[in-house]
């Protein structure tokens, strides 16, 4: 039987989560899946399957692959759900995160780029009662990446070129989930090339509200590099 998700006939959990991990690590000069990445004694995945596990009871996970789908099928146990991104050369995250919002339970989504490596640091003292990103003041990410404009510690817009960088790790409930279960739930051909960034840019241009959360002691790296692995201290 096929170990990709299908429709499940049971009650809404509380909270899914959702990670995002279609693509290789091509910018490491790998051909490896993001997922099975060795990170110390770790598969990428299985890391993050574990920091998911230590923050919630019995989480719905899901997780969205496309390269060497059927590899990684093999090197997880059976109760880990995917689905699988077909058109991960041709599409952006958004279809990805379109295929997990699609085929989780919950009434609420944590969602993260597959290319993450952190600790239960990063989410488990957020409120959950709200929606939030999580960001970072203190240059654990890099300048080149997607940054924020906070207002009234709420986010007005994500974009290039700003200080406060997002960490690619968002929560939705509430309003701001029925819109992103709004904007999954039609595709067009401009839509399927969309960044993660830019969709919550969507949510909150159709009255969204999100809050920002940056811990003060999370450890958290994106794995863009060789040097990336060999030169941090995984044991988060």
């Amino acid at each position: 039987m096929s170990r990709f998700t299908q429709k499940i006939k049971k009650e809404p959990l509380s909270t899914s989560v959702g990670i995002l991990s279609a693509g290789t690590g091509s910018r490491i000069k790998s051909h490896e899946p993001r997922a099975l990445l060795k990170v110390g004694p770790k598969f990428l995945l299985q890391h993050q399957l574990d920091v998911m596990s230590s923050v919630f009871h019995k989480p719905e996970i899901v997780v969205g692959i496309g390269v060497e789908a059927n590899r990684i099928l093999k090197k997880f146990p059976s109760d880990v759900r995917f689905v699988e991104n077909q058109l991960h050369d041709t599409t952006g995250p958004f279809e990805t995160l379109r295929l997990i919002v699609n085929n989780v339970t919950g009434n609420s989504i944590l969602f993260f780029h597959g290319d993450l490596y952190f600790d239960a640091r990063a989410i488990e003292s957020a409120d959950f009662s709200k929606s939030f990103i999580v960001v970072d003041n203190k240059d654990r990410m890099r300048d080149k990446e997607v940054g924020v404009t906070i207002v009234n510690d709420k986010t007005s817009i994500l974009s290039y070129g700003l200080d406060t960088k997002w960490c690619q790790i968002a929560f939705l409930t509430g309003k701001e989930f029925a819109i992103l279960r709004q904007i999954c739930s039609k595709t067009t051909h401009e839509t399927k090339t969309l960044l993660a960034f830019e969709v919550i840019n969507s949510i909150i241009g159709r009255g969204g509200t999100i809050k920002v959360y940056e811990p003060d002691n999370m450890s958290i790296v994106e794995i863009d590099c060789m040097k990336d692995i060999k030169n941090e201290n995984f044991n988060c």
